[in-house]
């Protein structure tokens, strides 16, 4: 008895003391500061953008030899002699407007783009200075003596613009991946004039044009590579088929002849076909509301099934003329530079 009356004194007293005990707060679990590279790239963020991008490219292309300038004598009959004289294109500055949105967190992106390029250059050649050497054109020039000069003036004007969709990956926090595709519609056109002309002013003038304007599709990826200290490795690849109609034309006046002594049209229904390639480093920055972008890199863009010059033998009007074509591809290359907001 006095065992149970000692041990329930035991627990009344202990009760007491425990209530009695300044009670500690409990400590709060700390949170983990995220790591400075979770979110690169704000993929959970519903976001604008805006693209602003200054061009700077030069056009190649083939098939635009004008003359031919001797540095050797010559048999009696012979064939092409000497160096071919070339049309070429200067460095031109151009643009590349974009404007997108992207929907979080499903990863899509809708984006619009328009570039546009206009270039042009212009080519002198001189007769050689030996009596035994000559200036010849690669166009019949019909004037009554050789050659004194040969100028090419040629001109180019680039437009296309681009509606895509892209799906985003992130296959680690360090790489963002964008498979794209969707429309894209061209405008392109070229004038090629070429002077040929002598010491008496007798002068042959052709002027050589052709336009194309057609949509199809484009197909890519995009690839976004964080390096450190917010610089990335940005690189783009796309290839896209149109189709569109093309016209092609040549003239050919002569101050020694009333009628034009060519004149000749071509159109047709045709595929045009593109690549495009983009690589180069860009910097990145996430701020509290906005994300910025600066890109500055190397661009090419390639042209397939555009560019020929239509050339023909020479016969009495009733009589048949053979077509030759020279073909080649377009090549403009060069730097491309954007700066992106993301808001």
């Amino acid at each position: 008895m006095m065992n149970a009356k000692w041990l329930i004194g035991c627990l009344i007293g202990t009760s007491i003391l425990l209530q009695a005990a300044p009670k500690v707060p409990p400590q709060p679990s700390k949170q983990e500061i995220p790591a400075y590279d979770a979110d690169l790239f704000r993929k959970d963020v519903e976001v604008f953008s805006l693209h602003a991008g200054f061009l700077y490219w030069r056009v190649q292309e083939g098939s635009v030899d004008y003359a031919l300038k001797m540095n050797n004598p010559a048999p009696t009959s012979s064939y092409a002699q000497g160096k071919f004289q070339t049309a070429t294109f200067d460095g031109a500055p151009g643009f590349r407007i974009a404007a997108g949105f992207f929907r979080a967190p499903k990863y899509w992106e809708v984006w619009g783009q328009y570039t546009r390029l206009v270039a042009s250059g212009t080519n002198h050649s001189t007769k050689p200075e030996a009596s035994d050497q000559f200036l010849t054109g690669t166009w019949p020039q019909r004037i009554s003596s050789s050659l004194s000069g040969a100028r090419s003036n040629i001109h180019m004007n680039y437009n296309v613009a681009d509606l895509l969709v892209d799906r985003f990956f992130n296959p680690n926090p360090h790489l963002r991946l964008r498979l794209q595709g969707g429309a894209t519609v061209a405008y392109i056109s070229q004038s090629w004039k070429i002077r040929y002309s002598n010491d008496i002013n007798e002068s042959t003038n052709i002027h050589n044009q052709w336009k194309f304007v057609g949509g199809g599709f484009r197909i890519g990826t995009m690839v976004d590579w964080f390096w450190g200290y917010d610089i990335y490795i940005t690189a783009l690849g796309s290839v896209g088929t149109l189709l569109g109609s093309y016209h092609n034309s040549a003239k050919q006046t002569a101050t020694t002849d009333a009628l034009a002594i060519r004149n000749a049209r071509f159109s047709d229904i045709r595929p045009a076909f593109t690549a495009q390639a983009i690589f180069g480093p860009s910097w990145q920055k996430n701020f509290t509301h906005t994300r910025l972008e600066i890109f500055a890199g190397y661009e090419l863009n390639t042209w397939f099934n555009l560019q020929e010059v239509y050339r023909s033998t020479a016969a009495l009007p009733e009589n048949a003329k053979e077509t030759w074509i020279n073909t080649s591809l377009i090549a403009l290359q060069g730097l491309t530079t954007r700066l992106s907001l993301d808001f």
